[in-house]
């Protein structure tokens, strides 16, 4: 049993090294392979980043454009990733939305006086003088819901952007008019559902292979939005 245990800890090892050398690599795979702009305006943004990505993955990164402000993002990956990424912007929002909060309690459930046809005062069986309306507990319960309508705040996103309506492009540029916080979704096509193999006690998974893993940088870049028009003349 021991030498059993040991194996399947080495086995895990031997999974984790490739991993780990990957994710080192990636670090810094945007600065290396993600073509810049050739206009020498755009600077690096510090919220670019790279990251593993494995074939059928989808991640996102959150960053926040600001006013006045041009930026270009463009992305790269690992030739055996494919040629072709899919890469969404959305915009997201704290909104406030009135929904109805429902709260769940017991409550004792009670039959009507039989002597006063449901009037009258109940004193365990009895119910006497019908000058008022009359009950008799059960001894069962019933569930009820209680409902109130609140305003809570909420994040919503929406959709800017979307490059499989822009020929899969696999980079974009846009002023910002006001502050925002956006987030990139990033899709890495391919991956399959097989479970690969498995051995005797060991639960069934896919075997992570390296030509299924590959880095997938996002290039950040602004410059301050350029004045158009005939600025600063006048008597």
């Amino acid at each position: 049993m021991r030498e059993y245990i040991n194996k399947v800890v080495l086995l895990g090892a031997v999974i984790m090294i490739p991993a780990i050398s990957f994710s080192q690599y990636c670090n810094h795979f945007h600065e290396s392979y993600c073509y810049p702009s050739e206009n020498q305006l755009f600077k690096l943004n510090g919220q670019s980043k790279s990251a593993l990505f494995s074939k059928g993955q989808t991640s996102e990164l959150s960053i926040i454009v600001y006013n006045k402000q041009d930026y270009r993002i463009s992305l790269c990956m690992d030739e055996n990733l494919g040629s072709q990424i899919k890469f969404k912007i959305y915009e997201t929002k704290k909104v406030k939305v009135e929904k109805v909060i429902e709260t769940k309690r017991m409550e004792d459930v009670y039959k009507k006086c039989p002597d006063c046809d449901g009037t009258g005062f109940a004193d365990d069986d009895t119910c006497y003088d019908c000058d008022g309306e009359g009950q008799i507990a059960t001894d069962e319960q019933k569930e009820v819901i209680d409902k109130e309508t609140k305003i809570v705040v909420e994040k919503q996103k929406s959709l800017l952007y979307d490059n499989s309506q822009d020929g899969f492009s696999n980079e974009i540029e846009f002023t910002v008019e006001s502050t925002r916080r956006l987030t990139l979704e990033i899709s890495v096509p391919g991956g399959g559902s097989d479970g690969g193999s498995s051995s005797k006690g060991m639960k069934k998974g896919k075997l992570m292979k390296s030509s299924d893993m590959g880095c997938v940088g996002v290039l950040v870049e602004h410059m301050t939005t350029p004045v158009s028009g005939f600025y600063g003349t006048g008597f």
